[in-house]
């Protein structure tokens, strides 16, 4: 999959790893994603964060063992609100 990679510069990842969600969690299909102050602050080296940031994002569950129900909903994830269906 594609991902954008925080280690000090910001880099595409073409074949960054999909991850498996844990149990009780799901893996969502990001369609949007947007970049917030948070996400700025860290290219800015806030917190000397590495990784894949983004906690704004529209997608679709794609897996979701633990509550299988939510395959295919349209969920929303941002700021202190967890992800929401949609």
């Amino acid at each position: 999959m594609r991902a954008l990679y925080l280690d000090k510069t910001l880099t595409l990842c073409e074949d960054y790893a999909t991850p498996t969600p844990p149990p009780g969690e799901a893996s969502v299909h990001v369609r949007l994603a947007g970049v917030c102050n948070t996400d700025l602050e860290l290219v800015r080296g806030y917190m000397s964060f590495r990784g894949v940031p983004g906690h704004e994002f529209v997608g679709e569950v794609v897996q979701c063992d633990s509550a299988p129900e939510w395959i295919g909903q349209r969920v929303v994830g941002g700021d202190q609100c967890g992800v929401r269906s949609v």
